[in-house]
Order: C-alpha cells, then structure tokens, then sequence
C-alpha cells in the first residue's frame, strides 16, 4: 500500500524543515571557518561541476524519473541507468583530467587550485547520485522511510562537522572529505533499504537489457533537452565564471552565501514538487487530464504563496540575517541577499511548471522556452557583470529577472495546454507579493531601530507571522484555499481545541 500523497508530503516538509536547520547552522559556521575566499573558491567549484553533470545528465535523469514513476515494474530502468551513471563518472573524470594535462584548468577554473578540482569532480557526481536514489523512491513511494533516514543522517552529520571544524584543522579541503562521508554513507544506508525493499536484487543484475530500445526510448525523451541543455549550460557555466573573472572570489563567495540563505524558503516548497510530478506522471499515463489540471490550480499558486511567505521575509531581514550568520568579512552581501530573497519565490513556478512539460513528454517546447529564458539571461549577464561591474548584486539581478520570465513563458503554454485561463495566476503572483510585502513592512514597525539581530529577527517572524495567519482567514485566496475550506479546517481545529 502507498502512503497518501499527504502523508508523503508532511513527512517530506518535515525532512526539508530539518534539512533547513541544519542548512542554517551551516551557513553561520562554515563561511566564517573558511573565510570569504575559501567559500568563494568552494561556491564556483559546486557551481561549475553542476552544471558540468547536468550536461551530460542531458535530462536522462528527468526521464528515468517520469518513466519509473508511471511504471515501477519496469527494473530494466535501474539497471540500465546504473550503467549510465558509470559511464558519467568516467566521462567526468577524462574532462577533468584532460583540463588538468593540458592546463586548461587556469581558464575553465581561474583561482582555483587541481587538488580542489579534483575533489569538486566526486563532489559532485556523488551529489547527483543522491538525487538520482532520491528520485528512485518516490518513484516507489518511499518517501516517508527515506526523508525519515535523511533527517537522522542530517543530524549526525551536524554532529561530524562540528568535530571537523572544532577538532581538526578545517580548510576546504577537509570539507570536501567531510561530504564525501556524509553523501556516501547516505547512499549506502539508501542501498541497503532498496535491497530490502526489494528494488535491488539478484533479478535486476541478471537482466538482459535490449540496449538498443531503451537508448533510443531514453533518446526520444531527452534528445529535445540536448541543444537546451548546451545553451542554458554553457551561459551557466560562463556566468559563474565571468564573475569569478571580473569581480574574484570573493564577490563569488558573496552570491554562494546569498544564494544559501534563500535556498532555505525552497526547502518547504520542493517538497511537494517529486510528489506531484509524480501525480503528473501517473494521471498522464491514464489520461486522466482533469486530475492534472486540478492539482495544477490547487498547489502551484498555494507554493508559490508559501515560497513568498518566507522569500519577503528574508528580504526584510537580510540585515538582522547577516548579523546572525556571519562577521564583518560578508556585510557587502546585505544587497545581494535582498535581490536573491525574491529568487525562491518564482523557482516554485519552475519547478512544478517545469514538471508537467516532463510528464507530459512536451520537451521539445520545454527545450524552446529555456533557450529563449538562457539568451534573454545573458544579455543581462553582460550587462550587469562586464559593463557595469554591479558583481554579485548584478548577477543576484540577473537570476531574478531571468526567472521571472522564464517562469511565466512556461506558464503561458501550460495553461494553454490545459485549457485554463492564465489571467488568475499573473493576478495572484503580484497580489501575493504585494500581500507579504505590507506585512513585513508593518511586523519591522515593532521594534526599536537600535535593536537588531537575533532578537528582532524572532519577535518579527512571530509578529510577521500572526499577521499572516489573520490576512489568511480574511483573504484565505492567497494561499489556493476557499472560504468554505478554510471555514472546515478552522472547525476541526476548534473541535480538537475542545475535546482537549
């Protein structure tokens, strides 16, 4: 029996909550331990070896995902991406080594010493790789036993850095050792759970693949993302590295710093999105569009507003933030951080946006509107860091706008596709800002300006949050719910109230 799609969700919220605590200590401890240079090296470094993957993941990944979600007795699946994923890590390893012969590392990766490179290469295959097992269990429904082991392993890891950065001479490459033994050990304990679940055993590895047919089933779906994936790449690839170029490490390690912090308001919003692509998958598969169009409507605008709540938040107190998590070395951030704050809250559109087009094998138009969202984003790319130098504010600019507008590209075609209207989510998206906006403005009113730090922070976002709770029961449309839900959910609560 599955879990309810729900349950799968709380527990999901619930992993991602702890994965934001920890993600949070993180941040007020690793960049001061390293140092605005070293965690400027490290940024570009998870940056550039990202995008590396995702060009030769080439959107298989994406199609391993789609086709065991719809079928998950399909163990041929597994097999045959296991062999990929092998083929990916030595394919990796000859880039990186092929750059480092011929000394071209000074150019892909200026500033940047071969031993971090080197490290950065398993760094960021064995993140993938996590994803990839992540990917594998909610395919199956095991959403709840593995975000249950993510958040023990989460907490002891927690525990391991601490001895690291307090019992050993930390630098950055003892950091890289340090997730080395937290993703591995997380794919071992996944791996043992498959084995029991029975998704690994001896009938996946005595499989005989017809490679041929599944090459070209993985190549029909992911082909159209191919030239996408070249384009949105490589402008990846020379963004992060035209500020590293042009404005240094340090302004590198700014952009890493901000884009961490926000990172956290996506953490409660991405878990539902494997879920629900999940159900996209599945109702696609019977064609059972009406289904998909009512989850569409129900949780894209009710994330979107979630992803809001949080983003504006921390673009009011990105100061009282900074002040939190690090010293004097990252005060330049404050600007850079107020930009990103907006960044989660469009990326929630993209990610569950994006996911229908996948479920419904539209990549070729997927593939045309991230062409044209990549081209607009370099045009901005060149404005912002090479001829005005705005440095990380430009490229903290440049990630908002470009999502902005990706986002409601897709949108357009999407509500095309499902033969609703766009008008009520282009309506919401700007009432929805507008709606935080004027309570966080008036939450920052409480507080005397001499105050600041830990302090305000935490009577703001009590205040700030109260305030949403009471615009929630007057304007509930904010959050995708009706009057009449909002109505049934308040009574059940009065009546738990009473019994109690």
């Amino acid at each position: 029996m599955e879990d309810s799609l729900k349950k799968r969700y709380v527990i999901k919220l619930l992993a991602n909550f702890i994965t934001g605590i920890v993600n949070i200590i993180l941040i007020a401890i690793v960049p001061k331990a390293l140092g605005p240079v070293a965690f400027g090296q490290f940024s570009y470094i998870q940056q550039f070896f990202s995008q590396i993957i995702s060009f030769l993941d080439a959107g298989t990944s994406t199609a391993f995902f789609t086709k065991l979600a719809a079928n998950h007795t399909r163990k041929e699946l597994i097999l045959f991406y296991s062999f990929f994923s092998l083929s990916l890590l030595f394919v990796l390893y000859i880039f990186v080594f092929s750059i480092d012969i011929l000394n071209y590392s000074i150019y892909f990766l200026p500033d940047i010493p071969i031993e971090y490179i080197y490290l950065g290469l398993y760094f960021g295959f064995f993140t993938w790789l996590t994803q990839v097992y992540i990917k594998i269990s909610d395919s199956y429904a095991l959403t709840v036993s593995v975000e249950l082991i993510k958040i023990i392993h989460k907490l002891l890891s927690l525990v391991l850095l601490y001895i690291f950065i307090h019992y050993l001479s930390f630098d950055l490459i003892l950091y890289f050792y340090f997730h080395y033994i937290s993703l591995i050990s997380f794919l071992f304990i996944i791996s043992i759970l498959f084995i029991k679940k029975d998704i690994f055993n001896r009938q996946v590895l005595t499989l005989k693949l017809k490679y041929k047919e599944l090459i070209q089933e993985f190549y029909d779906y992911a082909s159209p993302l191919f030239i996408f994936n070249i384009v949105s790449i490589f402008i990846a690839l020379f963004d992060i590295w035209l500020l590293q170029k042009v404005s240094g490490s340090i302004q590198t390690g700014y952009y890493g710093l901000a884009y961490s912090i926000t990172a956290m308001c996506f953490l409660f919003t991405s878990a539902m999105t494997p879920i629900i692509s999940r159900e996209f998958s599945k109702s696609f598969a019977i064609e059972d569009r009406e289904n998909i169009k009512v989850l569409f409507k129900r949780y894209i605008p009710m994330l979107y507003a979630i992803a809001a709540y949080f983003g504006i938040f921390i673009a009011f107190q990105s100061e009282n933030l900074l002040s939190i998590f690090t010293d004097e070395k990252f005060k330049d951030v404050y600007y850079v951080l107020i930009i990103m704050a907006f960044y989660p809250i469009h990326q929630t559109y993209g990610q569950l946006s994006g996911s229908l087009f996948f479920s419904m094998n539209e990549t070729r138009l997927y593939r045309n509107i991230g062409i044209v969202s990549s081209l607009i984003g370099l045009l901005f790319t060149y404005i912002y860091i090479y001829l005005l130098e705005y440095g990380a504010v430009g490229f903290a600019w440049k990630m908002v706008l470009v999502q902005i507008i990706g986002v409601n590209i897709q949108l357009y075609f999407n509500s095309k596709h499902l033969k609703i209207s766009i008008i009520p989510f282009l309506i919401h998206q700007v009432v929805s800002i507008l709606f935080f906006i004027i309570i966080a403005y008036v939450s920052t009113q409480f507080m005397y300006p001499d105050q600041n730090g830990i302090k305000v922070f935490l009577i703001n976002g009590i205040v700030y949050t109260i305030l949403v709770i009471f615009g929630i029961i007057l304007f509930p449309y904010i959050f995708s719910v009706s009057r009449k839900e909002l109505n049934s959910t308040l009574a059940n609560i009065k009546n738990k109230i009473m019994r109690i």
